[in-house]
């Protein structure tokens, strides 16, 4: 028997949200690589794939801040330009 995804919606509260295939593309880094940054950084995913699961901006900005320390600066530090680059085109600034 197959389980059921759980599809999470992003909520509607002016927010802006990023889904997990933007911040693969913005990053260009793997699934995997995301997924073991996103761990570290202590925020919520996808059991399992989960491509359209939404980011907030905060945990965007948290998920930077982990790749661009500790043991991720090789991997996560190309990553982190990326996510910065998103945020600013969305006209967040990711240093507030």
């Amino acid at each position: 028997m197959r389980r059921r995804g759980f599809r999470r919606e992003a909520p509607d509260d002016g927010q802006a949200y990023f889904t997990k295939q933007a911040l693969l593309d913005a990053g260009e880094i793997s699934s995997k690589t995301f997924d073991m940054i996103r761990k570290a950084a202590r925020i919520k995913g996808p059991g399992h794939g989960g491509l359209t699961w939404p980011f907030s901006t905060a945990d965007v900005i948290t998920l930077i801040r982990c790749a661009e320390g500790g043991r991720f600066t090789e991997r996560g530090a190309p990553a982190a330009i990326g996510w910065r680059a998103l945020l600013v085109e969305a006209g967040i600034d990711p240093d507030a």
